[in-house]
């Protein structure tokens, strides 16, 4: 284990309060601050990249995509066990970027075009778990997180029942968004709609979301990636409960469009994005990007894959943590050092982040993790 100078990160502009969507219930304004802290780094001795992954009870497990591999560690950067897959016949596993640890250690995944997989402890293929209908999803995935565990079920975000396809515009109006899982005979059910506290269900034309959701009890928190709210449902009786705004300072967006199938972040401007988001027993946190304005994403060429590095220089990556009763926390801006959190299981607890090697500079033989906790002030 590798030291690492203890440092914190600076905290800016305190935000309070929320709205509870169609309860109508507005909170009042109350102190939450928290602030974010590297105790250490762990060193994995292993050279790729990291496109997916999770982290719980004292393990974690990263997949290399160049490879069809999936590597194992500790909290001390030990690899407990890698694999590589084929990806025909025998043992198949097709680039499972979505990961998921349950509480008792088993070890779901799936690919970003669909297929779902339970693991063995070393690894290897338990079960290649199959729906009755095929996933019409064609890219996602990597830290993208919308696999979950739930009662004894896999709850998914694998759009295809009756044929429907992601890439309609109107899919997230007209349909379903998860199924819930019988890992052990593929049966599914379709659960979750889009409430009316989201654009999305209207008739209007917006940029295609990703969905991102997390489950704590019997608790499912949903968000759309460009769209700044969190919609909480009772996974039990599948009821819609509320929607919480968590009110960011800069989230930038490019509104309604005139027509079907337009795309205009990535192209003049950049929007706002929720990158991760991680339930908890004691709160909710959201890990999102600004936004890059038109004027500033024009003249830098930031539309130009060479340049896309630059983005960096133009946005903030943001922390927020939304309580049990929605108060909202102050903005925690996370230094670009920082890449795509492994998991934040609790709110009181350690967690991991991939070390930005290519913001760093730095060329290593090894993977780094930062050891992270959230402390409340």
């Amino acid at each position: 284990m590798i030291n690492a100078r203890v440092f914190l990160v600076l905290m800016i502009v305190s935000v309070f309060g929320c709205t509870r969507g169609e309860k109508g219930t507005e909170s009042t304004p109350d102190s939450n601050e928290w602030e974010l802290v590297i105790l250490d780094s762990i060193e994995v001795d292993y050279l790729g990249s990291v496109g997916g992954g999770d982290f719980r009870n004292g393990k974690g497990v990263f997949f290399n995509f160049q490879e069809n591999k999936l590597i194992e560690f500790d909290s001390t950067g030990r690899i407990n066990h890698e694999i590589s897959y084929p990806t025909d016949g025998p043992g198949k596993v097709k680039y499972p970027t979505q990961l998921r640890y349950t509480d008792d250690g088993r070890l779901f995944a799936a690919s970003f075009v669909g297929w779902l997989y339970e693991l063995n402890a070393d690894l290897s293929l338990k079960q290649e778990i199959t729906l009755s209908f095929p996933s019409q999803a064609h890219d996602g995935g990597g830290f993208f997180r919308n696999l979950d565990y739930w009662n004894d079920s896999l709850v998914s975000y694998y759009p295809g029942r009756d044929g429907a396809s992601p890439y309609d515009p109107h899919f997230i109006r007209d349909h379903f968004l998860l199924e819930k899982i019988d890992p052990k005979t593929g049966g599914s059910i379709p659960l979750i709609k889009i409430p009316s506290t989201s654009r999305y269900s209207s008739d209007k034309f917006f940029e295609r979301p990703w969905v991102q959701f997390g489950i704590e009890g019997d608790r499912l928190h949903l968000a759309l990636s460009n769209e700044p709210m969190i919609h909480v449902y009772d996974i039990k009786d599948e009821a819609y409960l509320y929607t919480v705004d968590f009110k960011p300072a800069k989230f930038l967006d490019n509104g309604e469009h005139q027509k079907e199938y337009q795309y205009i972040s990535g192209r003049r401007m950049l929007d706002g994005e929720i990158r991760q988001l991680f339930v908890t027993e004691k709160g909710t946190v959201v890990y999102y990007d600004e936004g890059i304005e038109e004027d500033i994403f024009v003249q830098n060429e930031l539309n130009l894959p060479k340049n896309f590095p630059k983005y960096k220089d133009f946005q903030k990556q943001v922390l927020k943590i939304i309580s049990q009763d929605s108060v909202l926390s102050n903005e925690i801006i996370v230094p670009y050092r920082i890449g795509r959190f492994m998991n934040i299981e609790k709110l009181d607890k350690p967690f991991y982040a991939l070390r930005d090697d290519d913001f760093i500079g730095e060329e290593q033989e090894y993977i780094t993790f930062y050891k992270l906790q959230l402390v409340q002030k």
